[in-house]
């Protein structure tokens, strides 16, 4: 399965990945928010698609659902943005939209991966920081956050 993998070394902080999920999914907000880390880094925040989703787990209307390719997808039409599957996620990287009252979710542009094409979040990085690489060539590669913290994790620092 492929995953969109965060290098912090080449991260500009620009957002552009953000302005092309945003435009791409025509949706009042991207599904890519932008944090701090370790006070010096900004870097995007994008959903991991894992393996057993508490955001899934914790959805009461199963608006939430895990497709054959692995990727976890909210269903537009269940969702009722009760914010359940925000507070269930471990990373933070759903967040409610008040207005709206939907839940913006990043689905990997599934509809682009279905023509062959790589996430607007990758194809927009300027900076080549946003890979879409397989998850298990990513696991093979030593990989750092932060340069002290090994281990699986989508947000790294190339060796």
């Amino acid at each position: 399965m492929k995953r969109v993998f965060v290098d912090i070394d080449h991260c500009i902080g620009c957002q552009a990945c953000s302005a092309a999920c945003h435009y791409s999914h025509n949706e009042f907000r991207a599904a890519i928010g932008y944090g701090t880390l370790r006070e010096d880094v900004t870097l995007p925040f994008i959903c991991r698609h894992c393996q057993e989703p508490a955001c899934m787990a914790a959805c009461p209307k199963d608006a939430i659902k895990k497709l054959d390719n692995g990727v976890i997808k909210r269903m537009n039409m269940l969702c009722i943005g009760c914010g359940s599957c925000a507070l269930a996620c471990p990373f933070g990287v759903i967040e409610p939209d008040i207005r709206s009252y939907i839940i913006t979710k990043c689905d990997l542009c599934t509809a682009r991966l279905e023509e062959g094409k790589e996430p607007a979040c990758v194809l927009a990085c300027p900076s080549r920081a946003l890979t879409f690489e397989e998850v298990e060539e990513v696991g093979e590669k030593q990989i750092l956050l932060g340069e002290s913290i090994k281990g699986h994790h989508p947000v790294f620092r190339r060796t």
